[in-house]
């Protein structure tokens, strides 16, 4: 059966050929011919006005655009805390786009503090920056720190904001409130396990605690430093709150 596209372009090819003959036919199959071809520009014109796929590189654009005003919000809420740094940014980034459900896992990768996105960590403080949100300073010590100093136009990251998360916004804000006072490393167990828990899910092995438990030391040598107590809190916790990775991750 052909198509409406390739049936209006047989009409005016026709009519092109032999007007008289097209318009005869018409007439005798009592179509109303001004009509018609109204319509048939119209279809036309609708059909160039289809919109082509988006290419990956857009896809990813939005993407990260999206997470640079997620990162704003986390940012705009903490900056003034003495607890807030890059690895407590980071992984409340990744805590929060868990809860927003947004594609992000294959981006992080095993970092002693838990999961990290390199590329996108590395592009945050410049993306920041270039809106006019915040500027990144660096305070070098014992410790690097980071300090996020709103500029002018930080307002403006908020319509973009409740456009993307306003159907998560109650969560993020639990989220972002619940470890406003927390230190770092807090930040990071709860980081860590809900991504070993992740882990265990997508891989073969029946889901245990005790397994949990050994999939979060090995992560990492650092991870010694947790207290097995801290750590078998921190699972309590994610179950309370039900921060838990759903089974079809």
């Amino acid at each position: 059966m052909k198509s409406k596209k390739d049936q209006i372009h047989e009409l005016a090819d026709s009519v092109s050929k032999n007007e008289l003959t097209a318009e005869t036919f018409l007439k005798n199959e009592g179509v109303d011919i001004d009509a018609f071809v109204k319509k048939g520009l119209k279809e036309i014109k609708n059909l160039s006005k289809t919109k082509k796929p988006k290419s990956k590189t857009e896809n990813k654009s939005k993407l990260f655009f999206k997470r640079v005003v997620l990162a704003a919000k986390i940012a705009d809420e903490l900056h003034g805390e003495p607890t807030f740094g890059h690895v407590k940014f980071q992984k409340l980034v990744y805590l929060s786009e868990q809860l927003c459900s947004i594609d992000t896992e294959k981006r992080y990768a095993k970092q002693a503090a838990g999961p990290y996105d390199r590329r996108f960590m590395h592009s945050i403080d410049k993306a920041l920056k270039k809106q006019n949100w915040f500027e990144v300073k660096r305070e070098s010590g014992k410790y690097t720190r980071y300090h996020y100093v709103p500029l002018e136009n930080l307002e403006k990251y908020n319509r973009y904001y409740h456009s993307y998360f306003s159907n998560d916004s109650q969560r993020i804000d639990w989220l972002i409130k619940t470890f406003k006072k927390s230190k770092t490393n807090k930040v990071e167990l709860i980081a860590t396990l809900f991504s070993c828990w992740k882990e265990i899910l997508i891989g073969p092995k029946e889901f245990s605690e005790d397994l949990l438990i050994k999939t979060f030391y090995d992560w990492s040598k650092e991870k010694r430093k947790f207290d097995i107590r801290d750590v078998e809190n921190g699972i309590q916790w994610l179950k309370n709150t039900n921060l838990v990775p759903s089974p079809s991750a």
